[in-house]
């Protein structure tokens, strides 16, 4: 069976069966599972599959890494054949994760609330930077059907229609973000949402003293840890309540309960705890950017490809959102961007010294076959299809990635104004495009001179060779 030129029926037996796969979810590069018995899990054979790039994670919790678009494909197909998600296996993989509580739980439940968002995240963060392209036509050839300003004050309809499109996602966002927790948790995607507009718009209280430390009840209070919060506790109120009352109550009740407890503690007091940490975390990491500057830079952009390459990187995910929300932009974004551009730097590095057509066709085949899907910003084939396999090249990468961030951390007003946009591309949403492409040319640069120097060893590039000189004999 084949989706997308993945093969679904290898994975499925390398994962030790239909029957072993407890969970199916994915990110835009690699299906996710959770299995019943690890020991079932055969690594090996998971990894000869034609198509598989790398694998993440441990055997239980194991991230299958397949690229843009057959990570989803996979992912449906398993759950075609698994018969559809029913709520029964929801609440039976909950109980299965009880079992597995820790780090890579948390890892897994931020990538699975957040995966679903990031289309929406990308495309109308991307508007946001054709928007800036058509305000430097006007600025520079005056063409008025793209003037930015407002409309009372001679401003464009299309442009100002164009914000709309732009922005409607990002006022929405604590209420997706509440709906999809709820959901990823076993719970109803609408008390989700229900709980997530309590987060938005707290209504007639706005600007109420709450009478404790000076506090006053205010929408968007908290942000996105508020509204993940909130949709998590939904579900478990819900899915309590669903056990514990008869049939005859099981329309109304559980909803209600779910929507006034979880409104009252959001209210009295995951707004306030999460509105202080979310401004000691915004303000913290706007001092490291102001005060650390270049090195702070240096440090974020040399080591996000290590969280990329284990899985764990949407963990930033909230702290972007969360700067968003309360700066207008995160330089957060900026920086991880630039980790990815020396992968870019990689391939150009790579080119570079292994140019023996004859010898390295299949590793120069193999990393013009990722260039573009990298210059775009997606990490995850150049990082478990080439640089880790061959390892000196993925040090190259995170190298060249610190010398961008230092670079892009002298500018300290620098940040990208949406999320998940990044590669070339993030020039287009950044508050300073030229320090961002400067940056992004140094990290290029940089990781190309890393990895002409380092090399690769020879036992790490038999992989690229072996196929090559049997076809030459044949």
């Amino acid at each position: 069976m084949m989706s997308k030129t993945i093969d679904i029926t290898a994975i499925i037996e390398g994962l030790g069966g239909i029957d072993n796969i407890a969970k199916a979810g994915n990110c835009m590069t690699r299906l996710r599972v959770t299995v019943h018995d690890a020991a079932l899990v055969d690594r090996k054979k998971l990894q000869a599959v034609q198509g598989v790039m790398g694998l993440a994670g441990d055997e239980s919790n194991l991230q299958v890494i397949l690229g843009p678009g057959k990570a989803d494909a996979a992912c449906q197909e398993i759950r075609k054949i698994q018969g559809g998600e029913s709520q029964a296996s929801v609440d039976h993989v909950e109980e299965f994760n009880q079992k597995k509580k820790g780090r890579n739980e948390i890892f897994t439940i931020i990538s699975q609330i957040f995966t679903p968002l990031i289309p929406a995240f990308a495309g109308t963060g991307l508007l946001y930077g054709i928007m800036k392209l058509l305000q430097y036509i006007y600025i520079y050839f005056g063409v008025q059907l793209f003037n930015p300003a407002g409309i009372a004050d001679g401003g464009s309809v299309f442009m100002a229609a164009l914000s709309v499109i732009a922005g409607s996602f990002f006022s929405i966002m604590n209420i997706a973000v509440a709906g999809q927790a709820a959901k990823v948790r076993g719970g109803n995607l609408f008390v989700g949402l229900a709980v997530g507009a309590i987060v938005t718009n707290v209504g007639a209280l706005n600007g109420i003293s709450m009478g404790i430390m000076n506090l006053q009840f205010k929408s968007g209070l908290g942000g996105t840890f508020a509204a993940l919060i909130g949709g998590m506790l939904a579900a478990k109120i819900e899915k309590s309540a669903r056990k514990k009352l008869p049939n005859s109550l099981q329309i109304h009740f559980p909803a209600l309960f779910s929507v006034v407890i979880t409104g009252l503690a959001l209210l009295f007091i995951i707004q306030p705890i999460c509105g202080i940490v979310s401004d000691a975390l915004s303000t913290a990491i706007l001092w490291l950017v102001y005060n650390a500057g270049a090195l702070g830079g240096a440090i974020i952009s040399g080591t996000f490809l290590f969280l990329v390459a284990m899985g764990i990187h949407h963990i930033v995910t909230p702290i972007n959102t969360l700067l968003l929300q309360e700066v207008g932009y995160t330089c957060l974004q900026g920086f991880t961007s630039l980790a990815g551009a020396g992968l870019a730097g990689v391939a150009v590095g790579l080119l570079i010294r292994y140019r023996d057509k004859k010898k390295y066709g299949k590793l120069r085949s193999a990393v013009f076959g990722n260039i573009l899907t990298q210059l775009l910003g997606i990490s995850e084939p150049m990082i478990y299809g080439i640089t880790l396999p061959l390892w000196k090249p993925f040090l190259a990468a995170n190298l060249g990635g610190a010398c961008g961030g230092f670079v892009l951390g002298l500018f300290k007003t620098q940040g990208a104004e949406t999320m998940m946009v990044s590669g070339l591309l993030g020039a287009l949403v950044n508050t300073k495009p030229l320090a961002y492409l400067l940056g992004y040319a140094t990290a290029v640069t940089g990781a190309a001179f890393f990895t002409c120097v380092l090399g690769v060893k020879n036992e790490n590039m038999a992989v690229f060779l072996d196929d090559e000189t049997e076809n030459s004999n044949a």
